[in-house]
């Protein structure tokens, strides 16, 4: 990596416990385990491209409240990008750095009742599930 893309990169923290407890609902040869994976050692090495960064949403549809949270659509080269991780930015060493939150899927399936990204990032930070909106 260059100093020109390192200064364009934000430093990340992934606590193992809880990038773990994520990754494991996951089947070993999972899409979705295998990204996760991916991008935690490539945003752990060389930081992640501020350019990817977007902001939650304060309040989702969902129910989610997650104000001041970023977000980053997973995998990074592909068309499709269907899984998210969710970070908290922090102060460190006099510059920004993003702590991990969660990963997972962005948009379940209609009927299901496996939790979004988004719930499970809301839950970490609220500690419990947010109240969905009546349909």
């Amino acid at each position: 990596m260059t100093s020109n893309e390192a200064a364009r990169n934000v430093r990340a923290r992934f606590p193992a416990r809880v990038f773990s407890r994520d990754v494991e609902r996951y089947a070993h040869d999972s899409r979705a385990r295998e990204v996760a994976e991916t991008a935690r050692a490539r945003f752990a090495a060389d930081g992640i491209p501020r350019a990817e960064l977007v902001r939650c949403v304060a309040e989702g549809r969902d129910g989610t409240d997650l104000p001041g949270r970023l977000t980053i659509y997973l995998p990074l080269e592909a068309t499709e990008r269907p899984f998210r991780m969710v970070f908290t930015p922090i102060a460190r060493e006099s510059a920004l750095a993003l702590l991990y939150l969660a990963f997972g899927v962005a948009h379940q399936p209609y009927g299901s009742r496996a939790p979004t990204v988004y719930e499970i990032a809301h839950r970490r930070v609220h500690g419990g599930w947010p109240r969905r909106p009546p349909a």
